[in-house]
């Protein structure tokens, strides 16, 4: 859940506070009072279902406050992305070079596509190798 309490209390009491003056001039005051702490009771579940979905399934939940002292290095990982390109085209080059060596590739090999077997279908069955294969299934 996101936020806290203070949000159903606030939302709440804003309802009653509304359907106490809009019920009061045609109403006893007991009645007015009833209907009112009604309307506070319903939007304080209600804003707590709210609060649940935001923090569900919106995501809003999951994402940690980062302060300058927390003392867990693993506590923010993954959450921004701190994205950086080299200025010049030679640092992007020589980058390319070295992830390409790293990866096992030398930088002279060239690409080369992938020949696979090509498929192909045994010869047409005739009428009495057809008739031989419903015999043997029919005995099994």
């Amino acid at each position: 859940m996101i936020g806290s309490i203070r949000w159903n209390f606030i939302v709440g009491g804003v309802a009653f506070i509304f359907t106490f003056l809009l019920s009061m001039s045609s109403n006893i005051w007991l009645t007015t009072f009833l209907r009112s702490l009604y309307s506070f009771v319903f939007l304080f579940v209600l804003v707590f279902g709210f609060r649940y979905l935001l923090g569900t399934f919106a995501g809003l939940n999951g994402l940690p406050v980062l302060d300058n002292e927390t003392s867990d290095a693993e506590e923010g990982k993954g959450t921004a992305v701190d994205a950086l390109t080299p200025d010049e085209e030679e640092e992007l080059h020589h980058l390319l070079k070295q992830s390409m060596n790293a990866n096992g590739a030398s930088p002279g090999v060239e690409f080369s596509p992938l020949n696979p077997p090509k498929l192909t279908t045994k010869g047409v069955a005739g009428p009495e190798d057809l008739a031989q294969v419903v015999r043997r299934m029919s005995e099994e």
